[in-house]
């Protein structure tokens, strides 16, 4: 038998013996990867008191960071797919570590760890040089539409270097976690995750690098959170809290696209009053309930605008004794 036909028989011997595993022992490798992560949850939520998995990606102003969000889906994702395949492995006999990690995946569990651990950096850099105001908390109120998130600048609107990066995340997540699945249902038990093809990796990095460098020119935008109250009549205090709202004369408080003096102000807060008349008429106010919009220019950068209603004045009259009453209220007697 010439060496060919050895090796043929060979060939056919050795996938002839090759095991072939079950539909319920890969649905249970499966189970398995998804079981590592639910230890892995119960241990973080034991030893931290916290038991919602948003805050694993907030940020330090308690909504979603980009960063923080795309390093936590490549984390289980990685974990998941390690877990799924060893067990596999596992089941056929096989209790040998995944030796061969490729390059790629460790590239860019990298690329995740280290664009979050420089986001964190630029940002506490900022805080501590004042160009950001981080309060640490989310007013009350407040959502991310109007304070930033993970498709949000600080300002409230959709930012591209952000929809960029999670956009290619989630493509290369997706292809990788086909590669896995693919792998259980042929039976490759070979010792390696799948790979991720470097174009993609390319990509990734670039849009990474976006980010990175979107961030590092963005100074302080200011954002604005719901004001406090949200209705009123002329002449109501009002409060809005928010960040960076810098100081007179390079800020100004627009109401309804009108500038308007603030009584009390500060890089987190501004305190005003409903204007009497309508500013942008100069005339009383008409057609009430109104919504109007409220923003902070800081040197030309607008916030985010927020909504306060105005509503009618509250129907007053003097009484004889001069004190005042609600109009309808009956007369003192004698």
């Amino acid at each position: 038998m010439n060496v060919v036909a050895m090796q043929a028989v060979l060939s056919g011997t050795a996938k002839a013996a090759a095991p072939h595993t079950s539909a319920g022992t890969k649905w249970a490798a499966v189970g398995c990867g998804i079981g590592v992560l639910v230890v892995v949850w119960a241990l973080v939520a034991v030893m931290s008191r916290h038991r919602s998995l948003r805050e694993l990606v907030n940020g330090f102003d308690g909504f979603g960071s980009t960063s923080k969000f795309q390093w936590f889906l490549w984390l289980i994702v990685v974990i998941f797919a390690y877990s799924a395949l060893w067990v596999l492995r596992a089941l056929q006999g096989d209790f040998s570590a995944l030796s061969d990690i490729p390059v790629n995946i460790l590239t860019v569990l990298g690329f995740s760890t280290g664009t979050a651990a420089a986001a964190k950096g630029i940002t506490a850099s900022y805080v501590q040089t004042g160009k950001v105001t981080k309060t640490g908390a989310p007013a009350e109120g407040a959502t991310a539409a109007n304070t930033g998130g993970i498709f949000q600048d600080d300002g409230g609107g959709p930012e591209l270097a952000k929809i960029q990066m999670v956009g290619f995340t989630l493509i290369a997540i997706g292809i990788f976690l086909a590669s896995v699945f693919h792998q259980i249902a042929t039976d490759d038990i070979t010792t390696s995750l799948p790979n991720i093809d470097s174009s993609l990796l390319v990509l990734r990095g670039i849009s990474q690098g976006g980010y990175l460098g979107k961030k590092l020119v963005t100074f302080g935008t200011p954002s604005l959170s719901p004001p406090d109250p949200l209705t009123g009549p002329p002449a109501t205090p009002v409060k809005l809290a928010g960040a960076n709202l810098g100081s007179p004369p390079g800020s100004q408080l627009l109401f309804d696209g009108s500038p308007i003096t603030a009584a009390k102000r500060s890089d987190a807060a501004v305190e005003f009053s409903v204007p009497g008349d309508d500013p942008a008429t100069g005339a009383d106010w008409t057609g009430l309930p109104k919504a109007v919009p409220l923003v902070v220019s800081v040197m030309g950068q607008q916030s985010n605008p927020v909504k306060f209603t105005v509503t009618a004045r509250v129907a007053s009259k003097v009484a004889a004794d001069g004190a005042e009453k609600p109009a309808g209220a009956p007369a003192p007697a004698g």
